[in-house]
């Protein structure tokens, strides 16, 4: 029978793989395009940086006693002109829809370099360490594999569905994630 370790981590994988795919083919005018123009919806853009950095902060600040995120060890916020801390929970929409990723394959770089941060977090963590309460801010205490699968799994599988359904009316070809 798989482990909760092995169950995160797999499907960790495989969003991680979608999400690469989701990315690959496009543009900057559609990573950036308001999809729909809808005044209330986030740009793919801020999607996937959102995610990312949730997941960085999540995996390295949280569950292994605040160590410096790949985020901050890579100096990517200067490098890409974006916040420092944020990762974007509690922008305003007006915030969010400006956010820009002015190098692309900068942000693949980052964005490569935290799943493979955390699959060596899985492939070392004592499984019984992830049974230790820590709080997740906004969402509250929690063990930290109920963070992983929370914070992580499930938050991540929320965005590729939005990401999916932005690709379309963005005028990109569906991923048929």
């Amino acid at each position: 029978m798989m482990t909760a370790v092995e169950f995160i981590g797999s499907d960790l994988k495989r969003m991680h793989a979608m999400l690469d795919a989701m990315i690959a083919d496009l543009t900057p005018e559609q990573l950036h395009t308001v999809p729909a123009g809808h005044p209330k919806t986030n740009t793919i853009a801020w999607g996937f940086w959102h995610y990312v950095r949730t997941e960085d902060n999540v995996v390295r600040f949280v569950l292994q006693n605040r160590r410096p995120t790949v985020w901050a060890e890579g100096g990517y916020a200067a490098r890409l002109g974006l916040p420092p801390v944020a990762q974007g929970t509690g922008m305003s929409t007006a915030e969010a829809q400006a956010l820009r990723l002015k190098d692309i394959a900068l942000f693949k770089d980052y964005m490569r370099k935290v799943w493979a941060s955390t699959e060596d977090f899985l492939a070392k963590v004592d499984p019984a360490d992830l049974d230790t309460i820590i709080t997740v801010r906004p969402l509250g205490d929690m063990p930290k594999i109920r963070a992983m699968g929370q914070a992580c799994l499930s938050h991540g599988m929320t965005h590729v569905g939005e990401i999916e359904l932005a690709r379309t009316l963005v005028g990109a070809a569906a991923q048929g994630v």
